[in-house]
């Protein structure tokens, strides 16, 4: 027993405390990271699905399954792929947008923080309520300003990995990559296809030369069968 708990100690409550550790000490990244490992799991799993069921599709002829399971598996790539770029790229980005889109109030030099700063001194003054220190104020706008651009990035980097990358970059290569591939698939099956299809032609070909000579002299022989009937009645009815 002893053992079964040590093994179950290093491989669940390690780990899991590690993980609500990290949640602690920074929630959004944790959260944000949670996320884009959730998405990218699923269509993992969504890629080996529609890959194993092109395999085994009856419906699909047998020599284009592998065709278009190469066509699933190129799609779920450029999907796992694309989203990982975009969202990594979009948090980095967001590092210099966020300021930018919001310098009115959360501006690098300061100046939103030092405004603020001395209309709170102003307001105490009038209400005569004793005056916050600067680390205390600075704290307060350091923790609002973080807690927006939490939000901002965590929406941004979403939409960029799931909408922009999904329904924009994924579409825009896959229609280019998928003709590739059908190029490739055709080139290596080209040889096959055409001596089959020669194979079939010459088939066919003797068949014709063996089927005709037979067809034709059955067509006439009951032409002039049919003829000889004919006048043979004839000649009786005169009779």
């Amino acid at each position: 027993m002893g053992g079964i708990s040590a093994i179950g100690n290093k491989v669940v409550t390690k780990p899991l405390l590690k993980g609500l550790n990290y949640f602690a000490k920074d929630p959004a990244k944790a959260i944000a990271y949670t996320t884009i490992a959730s998405l990218l799991v699923k269509d993992g799993i969504g890629c080996y699905m529609y890959v194993n069921q092109s395999l085994n599709n009856k419906k699909i002829p047998e020599d284009k399954r592998k065709f278009v399971a190469a066509l699933d598996l190129t799609n779920g790539i450029l999907m796992i792929m694309t989203q990982l770029l975009c969202f990594f790229g979009m948090r980095k980005i967001n590092k210099s947008l966020f300021p930018k889109l919001f310098k009115k109030s959360f501006d690098k030099e300061g100046n939103v923080l030092k405004t603020l700063e001395t209309q709170l001194r102003l307001n105490q003054e009038k209400a005569n309520i004793p005056k916050s220190g600067k680390v205390i104020i600075r704290k307060e706008y350091d923790k609002i300003k973080q807690g927006f651009f939490d939000i901002f990035s965590f929406v941004t980097e979403l939409v960029a990995a799931t909408i922009f990358a999904k329904r924009v970059v994924v579409p825009f290569l896959a229609t280019p990559l998928a003709d590739k591939v059908k190029r490739k698939w055709s080139a290596t099956d080209g040889s096959k296809d055409k001596n089959s299809s020669t194979d079939e032609k010459q088939n066919a070909k003797e068949e014709k030369q063996i089927s005709n000579p037979y067809d034709t002299f059955q067509f006439i022989s009951n032409k002039n069968q049919n003829l000889s009937t004919n006048l043979l009645a004839k000649y009786k009815k005169t009779a």
